[in-house]
């Protein structure tokens, strides 16, 4: 009766739920190289050459330099391979996915006037900014830590009414921890740690942007752009975990806690950008992204469920829709350099700045995102992307290559999230048909926690050590008319 009690009460008065925090702030942060199957052989920086619509992404003055109107379209084949290591236990998923990366329309206008502006530009662009997918498991015998212990310990001091209904209240009502001679006083059913562990991880969505620029030249010498850029979130976390086996009988024989969250979100930035062209074979660009202020929405809902070697099993779930909340994710200046090889080829930099440790999350339904802040402003920090392509034509084909390189956004070696872009290349001109090819590597490693016990957060039994391979083929079809 106590615990039927406990359970209306809950329906009627739910805490908070607080799991936005500086995590989720950097997965939106964080943009992918990709774009055109041009610009992405030649490692992305293309971002002060024009001709193609991947570079008015990242600096709408490239629009200026059209003098045709195009149409153009992107198809991206990914397989996306992920290997956890976790326990010395390693795992495996593969997973492909084909989607549109780029589509795009641009309408070039010449003016009748002298006074050295002859074009006004502008275009439609739709573009997958980031792809958020992402699947791994992992599994192992762990002997010094239970994830039982993070509601356990999280329970301690609490009343029953008060319990975080989304965990440590599942963990009330399922037996997993029970009260002891005090309402806010538990123990555990886990008597001793030493246990096998099991999880499954999904998570899927992307981000996409769609921008409405506009760019005009002076003389052919002064390029300038903006644009508006509106972008759209859709995310989905899964999570599967499982904990049996226990080195010592007891009671409890197993339990189980499934989390699903689902974010949708809607932002928007504003570009500015400038090239100019001191010498017929060198260009020079400088850009700015203005920050993303995005709104956004969860719906969070968990279960657990518990197994008890006299038959008893335990069932309960929680539902959660969060009150809308905000992130507005760092802005971001991108310079430029592309050198034109005898108007065979192309040599062409980038190098994008950008401070992770700007980007902020807010609410005006509640005070309750200052923790982190404070860590998005102590564990992240400002960093580089570097971009370089090379790109040669011979007859109606262009051969290309290029490598990139994004920065760590971690202070401190805390985690990484550092990662390679190899890329490469085939384009073929046909009158006014363009078809190109790309096919891109992206190589990363980062350390991922299963789950977050502050009174073991150093025990390496936690970390699941990931090694991500994403291998890209982007085909492009664009008609100039």
């Amino acid at each position: 009766m106590k615990k039927l009690f406990c359970f209306i009460t809950a329906l009627i008065i739910s805490p908070t739920l607080s799991s936005q925090n500086e995590s989720d702030v950097l997965r939106l942060s964080m943009s992918d190289n990709l774009s055109t199957a041009r610009v992405t052989s030649l490692g992305g920086s293309f971002s002060s050459l024009g001709g193609n619509s991947g570079s008015i992404l990242s600096n709408p003055a490239t629009l200026a330099s059209y003098r045709t109107n195009e149409f153009s379209a992107s198809l991206s084949i990914s397989n996306d391979e992920v290997e956890s290591n976790y326990l010395n236990n390693r795992n495996n998923y593969d997973r492909l996915k084909i989607n549109f990366q780029n589509i795009s329309y641009v309408q070039s206008i010449p003016t009748q006037n002298n006074d050295g502006w002859n074009r006004l530009n502008y275009s439609f662009t739709y573009n997958r900014r980031t792809d958020l997918n992402r699947k791994f498991s992992v599994g192992g015998y762990n002997s010094e830590s239970s994830r039982s212990n993070v509601f356990f310990n999280s329970a301690q001091g609490v009343v029953i009414d008060e319990l975080e209904s989304s965990s440590d209240y599942l963990a009330y009502m399922t037996y997993l921890i029970d009260t002891l001679n005090a309402t806010d006083n538990y123990i555990s059913s886990v008597e001793n740690i030493g246990q096998n562990q099991y999880a499954i991880i999904n998570e899927y969505g992307s981000i996409d942007d769609f921008d409405i620029s506009v760019g005009s030249s002076y003389q052919d010498f002064i390029f300038l752009g903006a644009s508006i850029s509106f972008s759209s979130i859709d995310y989905t976390f899964q999570s599967r975990y499982l904990e049996d086996q226990f080195d010592i009988e007891q009671d409890l024989n197993s339990w189980t806690y499934n989390e699903n969250l689902y974010v949708d979100g809607f932002g928007m930035n504003f570009k500015l950008g400038s090239i100019i062209k001191p010498a017929h074979f060198v260009r020079l660009g400088l850009a700015y992204h203005s920050r993303t202020y995005f709104d956004i929405e969860e719906f969070y809902e968990t279960s657990m469920s518990t197994y008890f070697n006299n038959g008893d099993n335990f069932y309960n779930d929680n539902v959660h829709i969060t009150s809308p909340y905000k992130i507005n994710t760092p802005s971001k200046t991108i310079t430029s350099l592309a050198i034109v090889i005898a108007k065979k080829g192309l040599l062409t930099f980038d190098l994008e700045n950008i401070d992770y440790s700007k980007a902020n999350i807010s609410s005006d339904y509640h005070s309750g995102f200052q923790q982190a802040n404070n860590n998005i402003t102590s564990y992240y920090t400002k960093t580089n992307n570097k971009k370089i392509g090379l790109e040669w034509k011979v007859k109606n084909f262009s051969l290309r290559g290029g490598y990139s390189v994004f920065g760590d956004p971690f202070r401190n070696n805390i985690n990484s999230l550092k990662r390679e872009y190899i890329s490469s290349g085939i384009g073929f001109q046909k009158n006014a048909y363009f078809f190109d090819f790309a096919l891109v590597n992206l190589i990363s490693s980062t350390k991922y926690l299963i789950y977050d016990d502050p009174t073991t957060i150093n025990n390496i039994n936690q970390v699941v050590d990931l090694e991500s391979s994403r291998m890209s083929f982007i085909f492009s079809c664009s008609y100039k008319f």
